[in-house]
């Protein structure tokens, strides 16, 4: 939990949709449902029929995450590419995915063999197609091709990507001590990052998801580091004596808000790009700690134990109009939702037991995303606002889990060695 382990640190160191009504339908909540038609294979080799099936249960674990449609595959495979359309109908779809999988095999240079999708979506009352795309990528990115054709398939018919294409970055300690790691929204694809071989945590992503801040022991001190993952390296941001830590990114991605103590006691200053202190945010004797900014820019939120407890508070991004936002509990790790309209937290209890609350900021609405199931602590948003990903200890050691925000889903990501703990969703 981030504020305890600040306070800890601190006191130790003194093309145009043609069916638009299908549209509309989804718009009013009601689940369209798509059939998914047995990919083909183009050659039939071993390799290409492997490929095939991946790419087709990945699509389908992308759409199913998606919670916006109902899947059937109960129709039958296309013979010869020729679609049987009433047959699709009777068994309830009302839009028709048919895909097609080509690998051009290079076996004296595997590295460039090249893998194409070809997809194609229908819909089946009218048998016209409303959304085509040829897709290519080494066979070693399958799983992308995959990912990037349901976000132009839910974007064509919702207005939104969806997050198939997006990234989340997280601590774990499988390695020995807690390193960063990234992986795909699903837990998929997961890579160690950092080799720091000390503490590193706290990861956050720029707005462009080419830089991750974090929280690094490297040096024997808590401080900021910057990865690059387009140069797969890192680079000191702030170094200055006492805790730098909890930083987040605005979201024009120009300034940084991070907790520093070289002043004192730990506080929230603004950073520029190159890790100079562009303005100190908040003074006093009490520890300021987990700032995110809203959406716009506008506004910050963060924790402070001003009042005696860590409690959650909005302020101006230049530090004023400071106010109280929860009155209770012990919480820690505020974050925003992509609209702006809600944050959700950790609120622990005296016994110690941490649930992630959503709250609404135009009516104070709270409402618990989990609830009797162990401690759940640092959420952060999916880039569409519909889930989010917090660690849980719900299992005995710390894993990620991911809720849609009405708090009926719950769902674990991959089965990870170690704990796994303070993820990130990013772009």
């Amino acid at each position: 939990m981030k504020f305890k382990f600040l306070l800890i640190l601190f006191w130790s160191l003194s093309s145009t949709l043609h069916a638009t009504d299908v549209f509309v339908q989804i718009q009013r909540g009601e689940k369209v449902t798509l059939g998914v038609s047995h990919f083909l294979s183009k050659t039939g080799s071993s390799s290409e029929e492997t490929l095939k099936n991946d790419l087709e249960q990945t699509v389908l674990e992308d759409i199913l995450f998606s919670q916006i449609f109902s899947i059937t595959q109960e129709g039958p495979s296309a013979e010869s590419y020729k679609i049987d359309f009433p047959s699709w109908g009777k068994s309830g779809a009302d839009l028709l995915i048919q895909a097609t999988v080509r690998l051009k095999e290079d076996k004296t240079k595997v590295e460039q063999s090249k893998l194409e999708l070809i997809a194609s979506v229908f819909e089946v009352s009218t048998t016209q197609p409303i959304f085509q795309k040829l897709y290519r990528s080494n066979p070693k990115n399958a799983r992308r091709i995959a990912h990037e054709f349901v976000a132009d398939l839910l974007y064509k018919l919702t207005g939104s990507p969806g997050v198939s294409k997006s990234k989340i970055t997280f601590s774990n300690d499988s390695s020995g001590p807690k390193e960063i790691y990234i992986a795909d929204y699903d837990g998929r694809n997961p890579k160690q990052i950092t080799f720091d071989r000390k503490i590193a945590l706290l990861p956050n992503w720029s707005p462009d998801g080419k830089e991750i801040i974090y929280t690094t022991y490297r040096r024997n001190n808590p401080d900021l580091y910057l990865f690059s993952l387009e140069k797969g390296t890192s680079h000191p941001f702030s170094t200055r004596s006492g805790v730098n830590l909890a930083a987040s990114f605005s979201p024009n991605g120009n300034d940084i808000v991070a907790t520093l103590s070289h002043e004192g006691f730990p506080n929230l200053y603004l950073l520029n790009t190159d890790g100079k202190v562009s303005r100190r945010l908040t003074q006093g004797r009490f520890a300021d700690t987990s700032a995110n900014f809203s959406p716009d820019g506008r506004k910050i939120v963060f924790i402070s134990d001003r009042s005696g407890t860590p409690q959650i508070y909005l302020m101006d991004s230049d530090g004023s109009n400071v106010v109280r936002v929860t009155e209770s509990g012990y919480c820690d790790s505020p974050t925003w939702s992509p609209k702006g309209d809600k944050i959700a937290y950790s609120q622990g209890t005296e016994e110690g037991k941490h649930n992630i609350i959503l709250q609404d900021l135009a009516t104070g609405e709270r409402f618990k995303i989990t609830e009797g199931v162990g401690n759940n602590e640092n959420p952060s948003f999916s880039p569409d606002g519909r889930f989010l990903i917090f660690s849980s200890d719900r299992n005995i050691k710390k894993e990620l889990f991911v809720a849609s925000i009405d708090g009926k889903v719950h769902r674990k990501l991959l089965e990870f060695s170690g704990n796994s703990l303070t993820p990130d969703w990013g772009p």
